[in-house]
């Protein structure tokens, strides 16, 4: 009938390959994001936001 050809590089399985470029392309991609800020109201000028103290 046929054979069974396994695709891989020297006895690594092609899910590990898949798996180990997945991961770094998603870290390649955390480090260039834009730098997001930490405030609750996106430096609106503190007039406001969505936590405020309680008094």
């Amino acid at each position: 009938m046929g054979e069974f050809v396994e695709i891989g590089a020297g006895g690594v399985s092609l899910e590990l390959i898949s798996g180990v470029f997945c991961a770094t392309a998603l870290g390649v991609y955390a480090l260039f994001q834009p730098g997001a800020s930490d405030d609750d109201d996106s430096n609106g000028g503190g007039g406001g936001g969505l936590m405020q103290p309680i008094s």
